[in-house]
């Protein structure tokens, strides 16, 4: 039985970009036996491999950067990583510090990545330099990793999620459409305004009146988000606000009955793409070629007309209001009830 470590600490959507690689991997080797290095806040979302994971070795990056817990939780890694002898050790984060781990993990086993990693130095840890293009989705990115490495050309499969048993505490409202928001991202140039968010509520009521339901979807972050959509849109009882109430299990089966979403570019984002809901995505700074919401049924939203977009900043560098989140609600409605038709 073959034994391999996939290196991808983080984040989130990073992590699910990974599986259907993972799932590419179970049809060739179903035999084969998976530890993941992964990041404690991202370490639940591994329930959903569709290969089950043996070892979640925890990379603590916070305590890695403090001289006062580096030593102690470095070497805590390093005996983790060398406790198995793997046949294979693949970096899918192509960092410079993950290629470091993988490269202290490797024993006798090679390690493999990228061939043009996003840390050049990364690429002096591989033995095996898969020459990958970076001008494509990260999804058909690491799947094309995976065919290189097994002489394969499988395209990027459609269902590629493990069923864990997990509870649904929130599930459809019968007769009703369910519309999810997750209104939070990691960025502030990513996060579009909660006016917004309330003005497309607004829009879709007056689209279907009494027939939806919005479900807001989020960490403790976003808690101020959803009082201030709830404050604009006012709550007329067709509002579920989740925000800070679910795990990670939680948030994925609160996402599931969802007819559509709607959502910034984060890493609840890509769980609803991959639960196969249609996503309408709002996006200006980021690359959605790159990481926008991955299958056929999604849409992305965004200022065409901007010469700025896709400018890869955290905050705008230009504006107090970047441009690029100005977005008529009534458009955003329009298309997000168009996906709800969507076969």
């Amino acid at each position: 039985m073959k034994k391999i470590l996939i290196v991808k600490p983080s984040s989130l959507g990073d992590i699910i970009h990974v599986f259907p690689a993972l799932e590419i991997l179970r049809r060739h080797e179903p035999d084969f036996i998976v530890d993941f290095l992964v990041h404690p806040a991202f370490a639940d979302i591994l329930d959903y491999s569709p290969v089950p994971v043996r070892r979640r070795i925890l990379f603590e990056r916070k305590k890695l950067g403090k001289l006062k817990t580096f030593f102690p939780v470095f070497f805590r890694l390093f005996a983790e990583l060398r406790q198995e002898k793997y046949d294979l050790v693949i970096d899918f984060q192509g960092l410079l510090r993950s290629g470091l781990f993988a490269f202290l993990a490797r024993r006798s086993a090679p390690v493999a990545g990228f061939a043009h990693p996003r840390e050049d130095g990364a690429r002096y840890f591989y033995g095996k330099k898969i020459d990958v293009s970076n001008q494509m989705h990260a999804v058909e990115r690491n799947v094309a990793l995976v065919n290189a490495l097994l002489g394969t050309s499988d395209p990027v499969p459609e269902d590629y999620l493990g069923h864990p048993a997990a509870e649904a505490p929130y599930p459809a409202v019968p007769g009703k459409k369910l519309i999810g928001m997750i209104p939070g991202a990691r960025w502030a140039s990513k996060q579009f305004p909660e006016r917004l968010f309330a003005g497309v509520i607004t829009e879709s009521r007056k689209r279907c009146p009494g027939e939806v339901i919005f479900r807001i979807i989020g960490s403790q972050n976003e808690l101020d988000s959803q009082m201030r959509i709830l404050e604009l849109a006012g709550d007329t009882g067709d509002i579920q606000p989740l925000a800070g109430k679910t795990s990670m299990a939680g948030m994925m089966e609160a996402l599931r009955p969802c007819d559509a979403v709607l959502c910034n570019d984060s890493g609840p984002m890509h769980a609803a793409a991959a639960l196969q809901i249609p996503v309408t995505a709002l996006f200006g700074s980021t690359r959605p070629d790159w990481t926008g919401p991955y299958g056929r049924r999604n849409t992305v939203l965004r200022r065409e007309d901007l010469d700025c977009l896709g400018c890869m900043e955290r905050t705008c560098v230009k504006f107090d209001s970047p441009r690029c989140h100005r977005i008529r609600p009534d458009v955003v409605a329009d298309q997000l009830i168009r996906s709800l038709k969507k076969p």
